[in-house]
């Protein structure tokens, strides 16, 4: 849980300098990493909200992002 805790506090600050982010996330039942771009909308406790560049507005957990970097907007 350490971890995800370290990924809030990331999240939070990115939403704060309005960052445009690369999430990586690694779920069990896929042989490949997911990349997800945008921006941070708003965190929660055991999730948060991003308007991703290609599905629009979602919710994801903490549980399965493996990285989290920032990204120049293209």
């Amino acid at each position: 849980m350490m971890e995800a805790n370290g990924f809030k506090r990331r999240l939070e600050e990115a939403k704060e300098r309005c960052e445009y982010l690369k999430l990586i996330f690694q779920y069990p039942a896929s042989d490949r990493a997911i990349i997800k771009r945008g921006y941070v909308l708003q965190i929660f406790d055991n999730s948060f909200d991003f308007d991703e560049d290609l599905d629009g507005n979602v919710t994801y957990s903490y549980d399965y992002i493996v990285e989290i970097k920032k990204e120049e907007v293209k």
